[in-house]
């Protein structure tokens, strides 16, 4: 009983987290996609919230099995929550980028030359960073693109997470004589 416990506890937490990482990753692509900073703390504040919600979930899966619980059981509920996560960050970009503002990556593009001329950044560093948002461009084209190499990336990433969370709260059930 205490596993499917786990498993819906996984389903639910993971949608909910899935959710919220979506309304945090249209205000980064919205709002604070027109400054290259905003954009990448934005980025990293909504990933650690990501992490945080993990980790309050851990916490809720361990306290369902009485305050003990063993790795498994608690790895066991983040990893369906981080299937869930990683299908709405998936669906969330693809559908941002394609449909709702496809024309973000060239203004981001443009935002990020005045960013660099502003802070007189070396045109060659402004150059490669405007590479890699080019390749990211083409590859949020194709779904199956994205979805192979960002959810296969950050499903290892997040289940890394998700052990060392894990391995964190674990608690053994006290020897019985």
């Amino acid at each position: 009983m205490n596993k499917n416990n786990g498993i819906v506890l996984g389903l639910k937490g993971g949608i909910v987290l899935g959710l919220i990482y979506a309304g945090l990753l249209w205000l980064k692509f919205s709002i604070l996609g027109s400054n290259p900073f905003g954009f990448w703390a934005g980025g990293f504040v909504s990933y650690a919230l990501v992490i945080a919600g993990m980790v309050i979930l851990g916490m809720n899966r361990k306290r369902s099995l009485g305050g003990y619980a063993e790795i498994k059981e608690i790895f066991q509920t983040l990893f369906i929550a981080v299937i869930f996560i990683e299908l709405a960050y998936i669906l969330f970009t693809y559908y941002y980028l394609n449909y709702l503002n496809p024309t973000f990556f060239e203004a981001y593009k443009n935002e990020l030359l005045a960013f660099g001329k502003s802070r007189n950044v070396d045109a060659k560093k402004v150059e490669e960073q405007i590479a890699l948002i080019t390749e990211q461009q083409k590859s949020s084209n194709d779904f199956w693109i994205l979805f192979k190499g960002l959810f296969i990336r950050w499903i290892i990433i997040d289940s890394i997470f998700a052990m060392i969370i894990s391995f964190l709260l674990r608690k053994k059930r006290p020897e019985t004589e």
